[in-house]
């Protein structure tokens, strides 16, 4: 009965996704305050082809990271234009955030690297005190100032997503999450028992005041309170996500999702947000 449900559901997604002109759909079912007909892309430079986190600065800039360099990519939203700073060596980074003067950098072992923002060729590592294997791709940052890192794969619990805590104060780890995203309340959102959710990004929208999360491996998107209690799921069309793996907010809750660059290059989607009436 599970393969049955598995592919009566997906007849549907393909079906709500197909339904409308161009590439369909951008989400199933569509997110509130967001018309994702008028959503623009941005074609990337070839040095984030493999763009790997996002985050949204004051200047109306967006942060960058590569999945393999130790580089902050500063992207103009509207043209691309870049301006580059080196930081460290080759590693797998995976997210970024700014808070106060540095950048913090994200590796995919948990590790966080802090990276001042006026200064080049300059970081401090943070290891991430890991007795079991666990792969991170998404950090953000809390309403307490608290970075928060989500696991993609970890063999600790089989419950969920876990959260854990980096203090950019006392430059310490959390012993153990600060919550987890339940398995259970994940698929039964999502009306899929096998599915998968690997996070691969992660915001808060500054308007609703609840977290985003997409992930590439599933596909999906979900919104959560910020203790990690699913409100809402939605479906990524594969063709406009191809390998969504950045996440992050305007102040006014526009919506960038960026892609790394699969058959081709690396783009941002940018989707106006409204206020639902």
């Amino acid at each position: 009965m599970n393969r049955i449900f598995t592919c009566i559901l997906f007849i549907l997604l393909i079906a709500g996704f197909s339904g409308c002109t161009g590439q369909g759909k951008s989400f199933v079912p569509s997110i509130p305050g967001y018309d994702a007909s008028k959503k623009t892309t941005l074609v990337l430079d070839k040095d984030l082809l493999e763009i790997s986190g996002m985050f949204w600065l004051p200047n109306n800039t967006i942060a960058a990271i590569n999945d393999e360099e130790g580089k902050v990519f500063l992207v103009d939203p509207e043209d691309g234009d870049l301006q580059v700073r080196k930081f460290g060596k080759k590693r797998d980074y995976e997210d970024i955030v700014k808070l106060d003067t540095f950048y913090f950098v994200l590796e995919s072992n948990g590790n966080i690297h802090r990276v001042p923002v006026n200064v080049k060729h300059v970081e401090d590592e943070f290891e991430f005190h890991r007795k079991k294997k666990i792969e991170f791709e998404s950090l953000y940052i809390d309403p307490n100032n608290q970075l928060i890192l989500l696991s993609k794969e970890q063999r600790e619990s089989k419950k969920g997503v876990l959260a854990y805590s980096f203090n950019p104060v006392t430059l310490q780890f959390s012993d153990t999450p600060v919550y987890t995203i339940r398995w259970k309340d994940i698929r039964n959102e999502l009306k899929n028992n096998n599915a998968e959710f690997k996070p691969s990004a992660a915001a808060i929208h500054p308007i609703k005041r609840t977290l985003f999360i997409v992930a590439s491996v599933g596909k999906a998107m979900l919104e959560t309170s910020l203790d990690g209690d699913v409100i809402a799921a939605y479906q990524l069309n594969p063709d406009q996500f191809p390998q969504p793996e950045g996440l992050t907010f305007a102040p006014n809750g526009d919506m960038y999702i960026s892609n790394e660059g699969v058959d081709g290059k690396g783009t941002i989607l940018k989707f106006p947000y409204s206020h639902p009436k």
